[in-house]
């Protein structure tokens, strides 16, 4: 009888840990969530990579006023001011519900580029380098801007757009 319910609870553990195995196996790694896996699905398959971005920044707008690049990405940013005045870059945060209507519990509803990625204003004839990360969430587009408070009455220094395709 002792034999007969030691194996019946041996069977009963191990199909528990089973069970919290599958569980865990689709909550994914403290890592994955930190970088949104669990949050945001990937919408084509592809992630990551490495980009260099040059950009100049003139008085009358950026060389370029679309950028893009995978998430989860290595970005190195080089902004280059040769305009007369200051000029700065930054990008908007967005909501993330357009694309993902259906966010799990805690998942963030704002998805936002980090800090490293804004150029603080840079006096004519300078230039800087930054290096990041991308967001995780895709399919999104992030408005960027000059961060000098001069250029916020100048539309063509406050429409850019950086897509994470």
């Amino acid at each position: 009888m002792q034999n007969e319910g030691g194996t019946l609870a041996a069977r009963a553990r191990a199909s528990l840990l089973v069970f919290l195995g599958a569980t865990l196996a689709g909550c994914g790694s403290d890592s994955d969530a930190a970088a949104g896996g669990g949050c945001f699905p990937d919408a084509d398959g592809v992630t990551g990579g490495t980009y260099i971005i040059n950009l100049t920044v003139t008085d009358d707008g950026f060389s370029k006023t679309v950028l893009s690049s995978q998430d989860n990405s290595t970005v190195t940013l080089t902004l280059s001011n040769v305009g007369n005045v200051p000029h700065g870059f930054d990008l908007d945060c967005v909501s993330v519900t357009t694309e993902f209507p259906h966010l799990p519990p805690g998942c963030p509803s704002v998805s936002c580029f980090p800090s490293e990625s804004t150029v603080g204003p840079l006096a004519p004839g300078e230039s800087k380098t930054v290096t990041f990360f991308t967001p995780t969430p895709d399919n999104l587009i992030y408005p960027f801007h000059s961060n000098a408070p001069e250029d916020a009455s100048v539309p063509s220094l406050n429409r850019g757009q950086w897509s994470i395709l």
